[in-house]
């Protein structure tokens, strides 16, 4: 990967700021139980992750052939889609996009906000189940939008299985649960 030291940046930024070990089990919106969170949202509230966040799926985007958009469900693909948006607007000019968990009740009552073009990548923060980005993609499909892929920054397991599976997509994550092992490790032993 041309972006090692980018990635490894990022990295630090995830292990420093936003791994939480827990003692107590910590409930994800997948409803599983774990031992420890991804609060990435400290990481996107973070200049310098967000540049890194935008530089690094930029990059694996373009692998992908023709993209148009890239967005997701809201909260969590907001920030995303805007960092990838910015970084490519000297070259690709994406569109960003977010899909609403429910349609305004007022003015143009959309479900999808911004430019949803195809085809898209539909993006998010964490996917586990992947629960959270099926909803974005059932809206994009009601749409008749093409999705080329699902990309995010952790993949914490199951989510690849329910998308290739389910919805027959590909699945991309800048990193896996399984690279932060020796940070989880090493937390778990200072919480001690």
């Amino acid at each position: 990967m041309a972006l090692e030291k980018e990635k490894a940046r990022l990295k630090e930024l995830i292990v420093d700021n936003a791994l939480v070990v827990s003692r107590e089990p910590i409930r994800l919106s997948s409803g599983l139980e774990t031992d420890h969170y991804y609060d990435l949202k400290k990481v996107l509230g973070d200049a310098e992750g967000l540049r890194l966040i935008g530089i690094l799926m930029l990059e694996e985007i373009n692998k992908l052939g023709e993209v148009r958009s890239v967005g997701g469900l809201e909260t969590g693909a907001i920030p995303i889609a805007i960092a990838i948006s910015r970084e490519s607007w000297q070259n690709e000019n994406l569109h960003s996009f977010f899909v609403r968990k429910d349609a305004k009740a007022h003015g143009l009552k959309n479900l999808i906000e911004g430019e949803a073009i195809e085809p898209v990548v539909v993006v998010d923060d964490v996917i586990t189940k992947g629960d959270s980005v099926l909803k974005a993609i059932d809206a994009l499909q009601r749409k008749n939008i093409p999705i080329k892929c699902v990309f995010s920054i952790i993949d914490r397991g199951g989510g690849k299985n329910n998308l290739q599976e389910i919805w027959k997509l590909k699945h991309i994550s800048l990193f896996e649960d399984s690279d932060f092992n020796e940070a989880i490790k090493l937390k778990k032993e200072l919480n001690a």
